[in-house]
């Protein structure tokens, strides 16, 4: 295939982004000579930019005035793709579709909010709701004459290390958790982790727990020996760099055990409404790929031994 502009249309959330990703570079894999130009809101933007797969990145500011979208909207405008894939398939997307100078302009079948109607194109199959979002994102691939297989673990960039905060811990050939406590929606946020995180530092001597953040979270109680609070302290970048060398991630449904587990992190998310069955760590059901649905989805009805005897039979695979 000749070398090839490629739009890509994704702003958020982390889940979503982290599936596409997967995607992208499987394409990129069997087709290295395409240009990828991924639209990102800009509290992900470092994420998207930190993968050598992705050669630009364009930020969508959501929260700003009107007269933002449309500097967006010229930006876009500034070059010509030959294709435009709209994987998220939103009212938002579907306008940067409709407005971006592109040969093929492409969504899913499963698009919402009229996005469909700016496409040229619509791929996927009828039955789209009940698909995990990854296998869905895979049809992107058939534009290109592609097999849908992806990589055991995304690709991070060349010359990174971890940072200097934590790799004396990983040196030392300790297991190391991660715990992320914060989530977007509070009401939906496991209060149990800092409990967690006590319970594995008692029952396992060489065991080191970090409490890290995408979203800020204050930990009500004080926490033991062994257990850090580093949230805020990590670029994208070397998140991705901590979560890949950890011997567990432990984190609400809010896109940091996703991204783990596309790293190839063994790891468990807590749900409560979302269904893990599509847009769970994938491919869902794998052993090192976990998941626990709160009760009558009321994480306050989740108990900390159910977390822990689960975490328990990570740590020993």
């Amino acid at each position: 295939m000749s070398s090839a502009k490629v739009l890509i249309l994704m702003t958020s959330p982390l889940d979503k982004i982290v599936h596409a990703l997967r995607v992208v570079e499987s394409i990129k894999l069997q087709h290295p000579e395409l240009e990828f130009t991924w639209v990102v809101r800009r509290f992900y933007e470092p994420l998207v930019a930190s993968f050598d797969f992705v050669d630009r990145t364009i930020v969508f500011r959501r929260s700003e005035a009107l007269a933002s979208f449309a500097s967006l909207l010229r930006e876009i405008r500034q070059d010509h793709y030959d294709f435009v894939l709209d994987f998220e398939g939103y009212a938002r997307t579907g306008a940067m579709c409709f407005f971006a100078k592109g040969g093929r302009k492409i969504g899913l079948r499963s698009a919402r909010e009229g996005a469909s109607i700016c496409y040229g194109e619509v791929i996927s199959k009828l039955s789209d709701e009940r698909r995990h979002l990854v296998e869905r994102f895979q049809d992107f691939g058939s534009i290109f004459g592609l097999k849908p297989v992806l990589s055991e673990a995304l690709s991070l960039s060349q010359g990174g290390r971890l940072p200097d905060l934590v790799r004396g811990m990983f040196e030392d050939a300790r297991q190391v958790v991660c715990l992320f406590p914060g989530r977007f929606k509070t009401e939906r946020a496991w209060s149990g982790m800092s409990d967690l995180a006590a319970r594995m530092v008692a029952n396992h001597e060489d065991l080191e727990v970090l409490v890290l953040g995408v979203v800020p979270h204050v930990l009500s109680e004080p926490l033991p020996d062994r257990v850090h609070d580093l949230q805020g302290q990590f670029s994208w970048g070397e998140l991705c760099r901590i979560l890949a060398s950890s011997s567990l991630v432990v984190a609400n449904d809010n896109g940091p055990a996703q991204l783990a587990g596309a790293l190839g992190a063994t790891n468990l998310t807590l749900y409560s409404f979302v269904s893990p069955e599509v847009r769970g760590t994938y491919p869902v059901g794998a052993v090192a790929n976990a998941a626990l649905k709160a009760p009558q989805g009321e994480v306050s009805l989740l108990e900390c031994d159910t977390v822990f005897a689960e975490v328990e039979k990570l740590l020993a695979l």
